[in-house]
């Protein structure tokens, strides 16, 4: 069976690049808030605690929709490989049926027969050109 990496190479790469993209606003939140802290007074120092705090929430609502989104289109693509399977499969087997190509049982039948005739061949010809002993 494949792997989801090879199934979904876009969708694999789209976390890829989330996490990055997520690694390097953790960087960049982080040198901010560094710079920040060295200009500002006490009072203004609360004032960006509380909005860092929104920032921060909002951020890992934003990462938790992000990652519903991604499954809700891994499920549909899923779904939808599946649908295409399905209409595959329907289209194709009109197309088999009218071959004409025998069943399995035909085929067994037909190597029954072909054995049972090269026993009696064998038979003929043994008794044709007896084996001197």
């Amino acid at each position: 069976m494949a792997t989801k990496t090879a199934t979904f190479p876009n969708l694999a790469r789209v976390q890829d690049s989330i996490r990055d993209l997520q690694i390097e606003g953790e960087r960049l939140f982080t040198r901010g808030l560094e710079e920040a802290t060295k200009l500002i007074g006490k009072d203004q120092r609360k004032a960006l605690d509380g909005f860092l705090s929104r920032a921060k929430a909002t951020g890992k609502d934003i990462e938790k929709r992000t990652e519903k989104a991604l499954k809700r289109l891994k499920s549909r693509t899923e779904k939808l490989l599946s649908q295409l399977d399905s209409q595959a499969k329907k289209g194709v087997e009109p197309i088999v049926r009218r071959l004409s190509l025998p069943t399995k049982y035909e085929v067994e039948r037909l190597a029954k027969r072909l054995s049972s005739l090269e026993k009696k061949v064998d038979e003929l010809l043994g008794a044709r050109h007896p084996h001197v002993g």
